[in-house]
C-alpha cells in the first residue's frame, strides 16, 4: 500500500512538474514571438502616425483657406469679430504643433503643445485673476521643465555606423563633429573611450562629447561591429 501511495505520490508531482514547464515554455516561446514581432509592429504604428499626421495637416489646410475665406467675407459685410478669429487661429497652431508631435517624437514639442493650449486657454477664454495667475503659473513651469528637467540628447537625431569607419567618414555622413583624430576607427574610439572612464564595453554602453554621443550598438566575438551616433539638436 505505501508503495502504490508514494508511486502515486510521484506521478502526481510529476505531472504538476510537466504542466509547470510546459507554462514556462508557452511563456518563453510566447516573448520571442513577441520580440519578432515587435519590430513589425513598431513599424506599423509609425505608418499609422504618419497616416494620421497627413490627415491632420489635410484638415489644417482646408481650414485656413476656409478662415481666410470668411475673413474677406466678414470685412466686406462688416461682421469682423477678433476674438472670434484668434480662437481659431491659436486652435490651428495647437493643431500644427501636435502634427509636429506625432512626426518628431521629441519631447520639446510636447511642452510646446501644453504651451499653445495654456496660452489659448488664457487668451480667448477670459478668465479672472486667479485662474490668470494659475495660467501663469503653468507657464512658467513649462518653461522650467524645460530648461532644468530635459537631458542635452532629449532632442537628438542619431545614425548607426560601421564600427570599421573612420571619424572622419562618420561625421562626414552623420554631421556630428567627433573630437578626436580623423583616421582613427569608431570602434577604437569608443573601446578606448570607454577604458578611460571604467566602463565595460558591452551593447548600450555610451561615451559623451559636447555635441555629440556613441553607443556601441552591436558586438560580435567582444568586438564593436556597430556604434550609434548621437547627434545633439
Amino acid at each position: 500500500m505505501m508503495k502504490q501511495f508514494f508511486r502515486k505520490t510521484m506521478k502526481n508531482i510529476a505531472t504538476y512538474v510537466e504542466l509547470v514547464l510546459s507554462a514556462f515554455l508557452v511563456f518563453v516561446i510566447a516573448i520571442l514571438q513577441f520580440k519578432l514581432v515587435m519590430p513589425y509592429i513598431k513599424k506599423t504604428l509609425t505608418y499609422v502616425e504618419l497616416v494620421l499626421s497627413a490627415f491632420l495637416v489635410f484638415v489644417i489646410a482646408i481650414l485656413i483657406i476656409k478662415l481666410v475665406g470668411q475673413c474677406f467675407f466678414d470685412i466686406w459685410h462688416d461682421k469682423l469679430e477678433l476674438e472670434y478669429y484668434m480662437e481659431y487661429a491659436m486652435s490651428l497652431a495647437i493643431g500644427v504643433e501636435f502634427v509636429k508631435m506625432l512626426c518628431t517624437h521629441q519631447p520639446g514639442t510636447i511642452i510646446e503643445v501644453l504651451l499653445f493650449a495654456t496660452a489659448r486657454q488664457m487668451i480667448v477664454e477670459h478668465l479672472n485673476v486667479y485662474e490668470t495667475l494659475v495660467g501663469i503659473g503653468a507657464i512658467a513651469a513649462l518653461f522650467t521643465i524645460r530648461k532644468f528637467l530635459f537631458c542635452s540628447f532629449d532632442e537628438a537625431d542619431h545614425m548607426i555606423c560601421r564600427g570599421s569607419q573612420t571619424v572622419a567618414h562618420a561625421n562626414l555622413i552623420t554631421g556630428a563633429k567627433i573630437p578626436e583624430e580623423k583616421t582613427r576607427i569608431l570602434r577604437n574610439v569608443i573601446s578606448d573611450k570607454l577604458s578611460e572612464e571604467g566602463k565595460t564595453v558591452a551593447i548600450g554602453a555610451c561615451v559623451y562629447y559636447k555635441d555629440c554621443a556613441l553607443r556601441v550598438d552591436s558586438m560580435r566575438e567582444g568586438m564593436v561591429t556597430r556604434v550609434e551616433v548621437i547627434k545633439n539638436l
